[in-house]
């Protein structure tokens, strides 16, 4: 792949004035798609979007440390990841470079986790704090509590607008794999100047 793909260049751009632009993370999961393992992949994107803009500024793929029981879990762990060690560290500059008032934006395609974060309530999997060190309440505090939650809005996107799915899965139809690489800027530059 890499020896076949060395021309690719990821691309992003801004038609936008600052005061448009916000932070848009995406975060997503494979259940169990590791065959040997059974173990999940967690995958995040982060953007800066605005109407007429879309620049790439991170993307991450990892290997979950332990067993999901189910596409919930896989997923919430994966949005855990995501906003901790990806948004979270990044809002320092997003102060410095937006204007106040901002949004960031969290994009999920999972509606048992997004239940779960906007409740705080989790009674089928409270093993997540021991077993993937995935704190519900913390996240219900940052994400769903309107009382103190960052300035951060949950967004439910279809999966085929999911730029994290490129993280955690594997695509053998051309096609999805044209429409995955689109979502984040990723493209043959010989394609762009035509």
């Amino acid at each position: 792949y890499i020896h076949s793909s060395k021309h690719l260049r990821q691309v992003g751009w801004i038609g936008d004035p600052v005061e448009k632009l916000e932070p848009h993370l995406y975060a997503d999961s494979d259940f169990a798609g590791c065959a040997e393992s059974q173990r999940s992949t967690s995958g995040a994107h982060l953007n800066i979007e605005g109407p007429n803009s879309r620049f790439p500024i991170i993307g991450r793929s990892t290997r979950q440390g332990c067993v999901s029981c189910s596409t919930p879990e896989a997923e919430i762990v994966a949005g855990f990841m995501a906003y901790k060690n990806i948004l979270v560290p990044t809002y320092d500059i997003w102060d410095a470079l937006l204007p106040k008032g901002y949004k960031s934006h969290f994009h999920e395609d999972n509606q048992a986790m997004i239940r779960v974060i906007t409740t705080g309530r989790n009674p089928t999997m409270r093993h997540l704090g021991r077993v993937h060190r995935v704190a519900i309440a913390w996240l219900y505090e940052r994400l769903g509590n309107p009382d103190t939650r960052d300035r951060c809005e949950w967004q439910d996107t279809a999966s085929e607008a999911m730029a994290a799915d490129i993280y955690t899965k594997h695509f053998t139809d051309a096609e999805k794999w044209s429409a995955v690489t689109r979502l984040i800027g990723l493209t043959d530059p010989d394609n762009i100047l035509q």
